[in-house]
């Protein structure tokens, strides 16, 4: 018996002096110096002082293509969107689900715009369509990436611990993935029309509130592209700020949410094609009296009514220059906050969910600036942003989830917040969402020189 008990001893001993030790490995006080202060700050400035985007002079108008590619799986997988669903898979088709992409050129530059009807763009599909795209003439540096941010679409394409949320990851839904995007462009590329572009914003007020913070600051803006075909048929891109969250973790169906129903809707109106990309959804989220399928068609029915009511106030796009850039983005170390005060170090967070090269994109179309974010960018950004861009003359067009992903960007007054976007997910130094839309401010100026 006292053999027995001195092993136990031992052995809980042995436990717990473990589990201290991982501990003090792993966990450390959250530290508070704001990310302007970090070397990493001050190497980006250089970085974006010294930026060169290349603007060349167009050769002709503008022709745009449309593709579209059913990414529907033949059989139930895992869904992404709610942690608590634990990669449940759903048990039922609601509505399909596609990769769509706009192709635009103006003789001198080609791009592609593409948004994909999942959680975000997932970084391993980034990474594979470093090899895959060139084969159809195109690369990284002129694919324009974002997703609708359906909490109901599928998973599988997350490394990491998110295998335990997203469900594990298959490289082969990440290859079919990319392929769908590389098809859905090559589609795109192949429907060229000369075309004239038109843009706006809409505010939408009544669709969409901060969930951030009662009183908050809102984005109430549909932005959008309106394309208008030699061949009478027209297309249109949009984003808006408002989470695609209708649908609630214990609904356990293949859906792409409300954007998919406001794209159904304009598609069986006025457009042959209707894309729609998130937009600043960080903060945001739809105001809907209803949950489920209801607010689904609450949020499609405001947002379609107000822009046909409204889009003839879009003007024409006043040049046809074309030019994208993707810029390396600078952080500090990963501080994922468990409490106010404490967080896990770097070193567990890479281990948990891999290490990916984070990046900013930004895509001149007329006097069109959209902006690429790799997180769940705040839409209280995005007044900022707009005036900023109205000074060069500009219209700004920010979206979230373009192929990196750094969780959530908000103001760094909100640093301390206790909320899911502010703790568990805001991910780096404080004011790194300040220091990003400083980035963005001057990306904007950047690619204003030909004006």
């Amino acid at each position: 018996m006292k053999a027995i008990l001195r092993y136990t001893a031992i052995t809980a001993t042995g436990i717990i002096g473990f589990l201290l030790l991982f501990v003090a490995i792993s966990v450390a006080p959250v530290d508070r110096t704001p990310a302007r202060e970090l070397e990493s700050y001050q190497a980006m400035m250089v970085r974006m002082d010294t930026i060169n985007i290349e603007l060349p002079s167009a050769q002709k108008g503008f022709s745009v293509g449309f593709g579209k590619v059913n990414i529907t799986p033949g059989h139930p997988m895992a869904t992404a969107g709610y942690g608590k669903r634990k990669g449940r898979p759903y048990h039922v088709v609601h509505d399909s689900i596609y990769i769509r992409s706009l192709v635009i050129d103006n003789g001198a530059q080609r791009v592609a715009i593409v948004s994909a009807d999942l959680l975000i763009m997932p970084p391993a599909v980034t990474e594979v369509l470093k090899g895959k795209l060139p084969a159809i003439g195109f690369s990284l540096n002129n694919t324009y990436l974002g997703a609708t941010h359906s909490h109901n679409s599928i998973g599988h394409w997350g490394e990491g611990v998110t295998k335990f949320i997203y469900g594990p990851y298959e490289d082969s839904v990440v290859q079919f993935i990319a392929d769908a995007i590389v098809t859905s462009i090559r589609q795109a590329a192949a429907v060229l029309l000369p075309s004239t572009l038109k843009s706006g914003a809409i505010a939408i007020p009544g669709a969409v509130e901060n969930r951030l913070m009662d009183g908050g600051n809102e984005d109430p803006f549909l932005r959008a592209i309106e394309v208008h075909r030699a061949d009478s048929s027209k297309l249109v891109l949009m984003t808006y700020a408002a989470h695609a969250t209708c649908l609630s973790q214990g609904t356990l169906e293949l859906s792409r949410d409300y954007p998919g129903m406001l794209v159904d809707e304009l598609e069986s109106r006025d457009y042959q094609f209707a894309m729609f990309m998130a937009g600043g959804v960080g903060s945001h989220k739809g105001s809907a009296p209803g949950d489920d399928w209801s607010c689904m068609a609450w949020m499609s029915e405001q947002i379609s009514r107000d822009f046909l009511d409204y889009r003839q106030t879009f003007r024409e796009l006043a040049d046809t220059t074309i030019g994208m850039s993707r810029i390396p983005l600078a952080l500090g170390d990963p501080q994922v906050k468990f409490s106010r005060d404490w967080k896990v170090r770097a070193w567990v967070f890479r281990s948990a969910f891999g290490e990916y090269d984070p990046f900013l994109t930004v895509l001149r179309i007329g006097d069109v600036v959209m902006l690429g974010t790799p997180c769940d960018f705040s839409g209280e950004f995005n007044a900022s942003l707009d005036s900023a861009a109205n000074a060069e003359g500009l219209q700004a067009m920010v979206t979230s989830f373009n192929g990196g992903y750094i969780g959530y960007l908000t103001p760094g007054k909100y640093y301390d917040t206790d909320h899911y976007e502010t703790r568990l997910m805001n991910w780096y130094a404080p004011g790194t969402g300040d220091y990003v839309k400083e980035c963005l401010e001057k990306l904007m100026i950047a690619v204003s020189d030909t004006r």
